[in-house]
């Protein structure tokens, strides 16, 4: 990202697999070292070992989002919980997952929760503080963007899903080079005929 190419492109878009920013699943634990932490019974013998992923020791989020951000990164794309769903942060930076179909882990938004572990209060370990997981949304704090032309998916009352999580209808995002739009469609694959639909679309500062 350093390099004079990067920095002179037409669009700075970075790949990558795990997601700095998700309504999925599997971004819970966080992406960090684990830290051990030593249940014992009252006497000082050992029960469990059990491991804790500190939230604000991410290293995506951390370390890796910050650096993108200041580069200059236009788009950064990934497709690790097999959902679509989109950001975009304060500076203007887009993030995209777009992954399915099939082995969806779901996306978890406003009632929706994660299976996650108890919180049983505050401990500190070795400086870091034990992470609650977040049960809904976005761990790393970004709003998820609606879908700007259609709603692939809606809840019980009709209202569009700011996602689309399916075993059935992927999704596929497509970036315009010579506009520097990306639009999203998406389309039934238990029905190979099927209309393909667009369904998200915006530009690329």
């Amino acid at each position: 990202m350093a390099s004079e190419a990067f920095r002179n492109a037409k669009y700075k878009v970075v790949m990558l697999h795990h997601p700095p920013h998700t309504l999925g699943d599997n971004i819970v634990p966080a992406f960090t070292k684990p830290v051990p932490v030593y249940d014992r019974h009252p006497d000082g013998r050992l029960k469990a070992v059990r491991y804790e992923y500190p939230l604000e020791a991410d290293y995506i989020a951390r370390d890796l989002v910050p650096l993108l951000e200041s580069a200059g990164v236009n788009l950064v794309f990934y497709g690790h919980s097999h959902l679509w769903n989109r950001f975009i942060s304060p500076g203007g930076t887009h993030y995209l997952e777009t992954s399915n179909v099939g082995n969806s882990y779901g996306a978890f938004w406003q009632k929706d929760a994660r299976p996650v572990p108890p919180a049983e209060g505050t401990k500190t370990l070795g400086g870091f503080t034990a992470q609650y997981y977040v049960a809904q949304g976005d761990p790393n704090g970004l709003e998820p963007v609606m879908p700007t032309l259609a709603a692939p998916m809606t809840d019980e009352a009709g209202q569009p899903l700011p996602y689309l999580a399916s075993n059935d209808i992927t999704a596929f995002s497509i970036l315009d080079t010579a506009s520097g739009t990306v639009s999203s469609y998406f389309f039934d694959t238990r029905q190979p005929a099927s209309k393909v639909v667009k369904f998200d679309e915006f530009p690329l500062p």
